[in-house]
C-alpha cells in the first residue's frame, strides 16, 4: 500500500520549552498521510496545553491522567485509527521527511519496527558533553541505535514507527513496570521475541536535546540501570549484554576498594579509582579537542552515565533478590 495513513502519538508533560518546535516540525513533514497528532499530556502546569491547543487543526490534545510515557503511548494507540503509527518525542525536533522516510523504510523492508539513530543536540555547556558522550561508545557502549551509519537490524531504535496492531496484540507498552524509562526498549525486545524485525536507517532523522544538568542525567541513567533489571525480571533475560558492562565496573570498584580498605592495604585501594579517573579525564580532554566542551563537563558525564546505570541495575538487583518492587528516581 503506497502512502499510508499514519498518526503521530506524542507523550508530554510540563514541555513548555520544548512543545512549540517539536509540534511545528511533525505539522511541517512533507509527508501529506499524516491523519492527526496525538498530544497526550499528563496534566501540564507550565502552559504546555495552551500551547498545544494553540496549533488546532491535525493536532489534538488528550489526557493521560497517569502522567508517565508508557500510558500516555497507551492512550495514544487506542486513539489511533490508522493502520501505522509513529511514536515521538518532546524533546526532539524532526527533519521534514521523518515520516516519509520512516513509511518508505518500513514498507521496503517489511519491518516490524523501523526507526533513526538517536541525534543529540545540547543547549548549555553540560548539554553539548552529555551530547558529546552519549554518541561515544566509551560513553554508551555499542549500542547502534546511538551511532548506527548504516541500514541494518538492531534490537532496539530511537522512537519508531510502528504496527498499531500488532502493539495491540502484544498487549501495548507496559505502564505497570516501567514508569519512567525503558517502554521503548522492552517493548522492541517483546517484538523481536514474536518474530519481528527493527530496523535502524540512518536517513531517519531527528535531534533530541539531551539533559542539561549532572542531576537529571544521573536520574535518566540511574532509571535506564534499573528498567533492565524489571525487563531481566519480567523476560528472565536481557535485551542485550551491554548492560552488564557498566554494571561490572561499578562492582569490581567497589569490590575492590572495600576489600583493601578493610584488610588496611590503603594504596592499593586508590589504584582502581584513581585509574578510573585517568582515564575518564584523559577522555575529557580528547573530546574537549574535538567539540566545544570543557574536559571536566566531559569527565562528569562519563562518570554519571558509567555510575548511575550501574548503581540502578545493582538497585534492581538487590529489589529482584529481596522481592521488593524497584522504584524509579523520579524527577525530569
Amino acid at each position: 500500500m503506497e502512502n499510508p495513513e499514519v498518526t503521530i502519538i506524542v507523550p508530554m508533560w510540563n514541555e513548555r520549552d520544548h512543545a512549540r518546535d517539536c509540534v511545528q516540525s511533525l505539522l511541517d513533514q512533507d509527508y501529506e498521510a499524516v491523519r492527526e497528532i496525538l498530544v497526550v499530556d499528563g496534566g501540564s502546569l507550565d502552559g504546555t496545553r495552551d500551547i498545544i491547543e494553540s496549533f488546532g487543526g491535525k493536532v489534538r490534545l488528550l489526557d493521560n491522567p497517569r502522567r508517565i510515557t508508557a500510558a500516555a503511548m497507551n492512550v495514544g494507540i487506542q486513539e489511533c485509527s490508522t493502520d501505522l503509527f509513529v511514536r515521538v518525542d518532546a524533546h526532539s525536533t524532526y527533519a521534514r521527511n521523518y515520516v516519509s522516510q520512516s513509511v518508505n523504510t518500513m514498507l521496503k523492508t517489511g519491518a516490524s519496527v523501523v526507526g533513526g539513530p538517536m541525534r543529540p543536540v545540547g543547549t548549555t555547556p553540560f548539554g553539548r558533553a552529555v551530547a558529546a558522550v552519549t554518541t561515544s561508545v566509551f560513553g554508551v557502549g555499542p549500542g547502534k541505535f546511538h551511532f548506527g551509519a548504516r541500514m541494518e537490524e538492531v534490537d532496539t531504535v530511537y522512537l519508531g514507527t510502528f504496527h498499531r496492531d500488532e502493539v495491540i496484540a502484544l498487549g501495548g507498552y507496559d505502564e505497570e513496570n516501567f514508569r519512567r524509562a525503558g517502554e521503548d526498549h522492552e517493548l522492541n525486545f517483546r517484538i523481536t521475541k514474536a518474530g519481528g524485525r527493527i530496523i535502524l536507517d540512518p536517513d531517519i532523522h531527528s535531534t533530541y536535546t539531551p539533559r542539561s544538568n549532572p542531576r537529571s542525567l544521573a536520574r535518566q541513567y540511574f532509571n535506564y540501570g534499573l528498567c533492565k533489571v524489571i525487563t531481566l525480571r519480567k523476560h528472565r533475560a536481557l535485551p542485550s549484554w551491554r548492560p552488564l558492562a557498566p554494571a561490572g565496573m561499578v562492582l569490581t570498584m567497589v569490590v575492590w576498594t572495600t576489600v583493601f580498605l578493610v584488610v588496611g592495604w590503603w594504596p592499593k585501594a586508590v589504584v582502581l579509582p584513581t585509574a578510573y579517573a585517568v582515564v575518564v579525564a584523559a577522555l575529557g580532554l580528547l573530546f574537549q579537542r574535538r567539540v566545544h566542551v570543557t574536559w571536566f563537563d566531559v569527565a562528569r558525564a562519563l562518570a554519571i552515565c558509567h555510575w548511575a546505570y550501574g548503581l540502578g541495575f545493582w538497585r534492581g538487583i538487590a529489589g529482584l533478590m529481596t522481592q521488593r518492587p524497584s522504584r524509579f528516581v523520579s524527577g525530569s
